[in-house]
Order: structure tokens, then sequence, then C-alpha cells
């Protein structure tokens, strides 16, 4: 699996997510190799989303059409800043993954310095959000890394976690005490926003 990760403030999170959805209806249905995507909002305004492809090249023959670069053209007016992408090639699928049955996800994104992560970066990771997360309704999820400590991670809970008290992942006790290179951000997306193939051309399911 490959998967982009797309952050940015953005100006009004509802016309965001509206923007969303007109690609599922009108791009989706002829992305070949798209798998899915989650898309969220943090109280703040900033929109993550992640973009699962089966390959790195379906990745790049759907944002290389002419109709996926116009969108995202007419797509960049709604941010307010700089929008990153940052690309995995390597990543690790826990429980039952980046499930469309979720009421809130949970984002965790850092890096451990150089030495400190190794290989297993992302099964260690994986392996101590199922730990901390089953008991207070984690479903699953998915991790990205880098050769360079750098990841990603995204953990789904089902709906019955909404209103509990936040953060539900101690990101410490997730990374094991190890020395972090740079700051680690726990984000909670709320006013999800779901796409899969099945729905591609009809309208997504989103939480409030």
């Amino acid at each position: 699996m490959f998967v982009q990760v797309v952050r940015g403030p953005v100006i009004d999170g509802a016309a965001t997510l509206a923007r969303l959805d007109h690609w599922l209806e009108h791009l989706a249905p002829t992305a070949e190799g798209w798998l899915g995507t989650t898309a969220g909002l943090t109280r703040d305004r900033e929109l993550v989303a992640f973009v699962r492809f089966a390959t790195a090249a379906d990745a790049r023959r759907s944002s290389d059409r002419i109709e996926q670069g116009q969108w995202w053209a007419e797509s960049m007016l709604l941010f307010a800043g700089d929008v990153s992408f940052d690309n995995f090639d390597d990543v690790t699928v826990f429980g039952d993954g980046g499930s469309d049955a979720a009421g809130t996800v949970e984002v965790l994104r850092g890096r451990v310095r150089p030495g400190s992560g190794g290989p297993d970066l992302a099964q260690r990771l994986a392996k101590r959000a199922l730990d901390q997360g089953l008991e207070v309704g984690l479903i699953g999820g998915i991790v990205g890394t880098h050769d360079d400590g750098s990841f990603t991670q995204a953990s789904y809970f089902c709906r019955s976690a909404i209103g509990r008290s936040y953060p539900t992942l101690d990101p410490q006790s997730l990374l094991e005490g190890r020395a972090v290179a740079s700051d680690v951000r726990l984000l909670r997306l709320e006013q999800l926003w779901f796409g899969s193939p099945e729905h591609a051309g009809r309208p997504a399911r989103r939480t409030v």
C-alpha cells in the first residue's frame, strides 16, 4: 500500500469537505488503484487527509490526470497557508485498518532520533497502539514511516469513543521512551470525511 498524507490550514472547513465530495463524485471513478481516503479537520481548521493507493505508480497516474490538476488548482484557493504532502511507501496496517466506520481519528506525527527507530518502528508503533487502544474503542489504523525515523500514524476509534478525554493514546508510551528529534504532535480529527471506491460517484460518509 502507498499512502499520501496531505496537511494544511483551510479557510472554510465545510467548503473543503464539499470539495472532497466533488472529487469523489467526478474523479474517483477513474482513479485506478485508489483504495480510499480518510480526511478530517482539527479544531483549529487544519485539514489532514490520508489518501491510500495500491501502489505509488497508481498514485502518480492519478495525480498526472489533467482533470486532477484542474481540481487541485481550484482546491488550493480553500487553503489559508502552505500545504504539505508526505508520501509513504512503507505502510503498516494494524487491527481493521483505516475503517470507514470510525467515529473519531487520532493522528500521531513525529520523528525518532537516527538509530532509535530501526526497520521495525512501524510494527512497534502499531503493537503499542493496539495494546493501549483496544480497551477504549480502537478499531485499527495505519502507520507510515521513512528511513530517517519520521512517521505518521492514524488510529481509528469507534463512535462510542467520542466524548472521552483526549488524547486517548499516550505519545511517549507509544514511542517506548525513544528519544525524539522533533516535536511529536497528536491531532484529533473532527468532521471526518470517508471516501472509498464503492462510494465513487455517490455521497461520502461524514461525521459531525
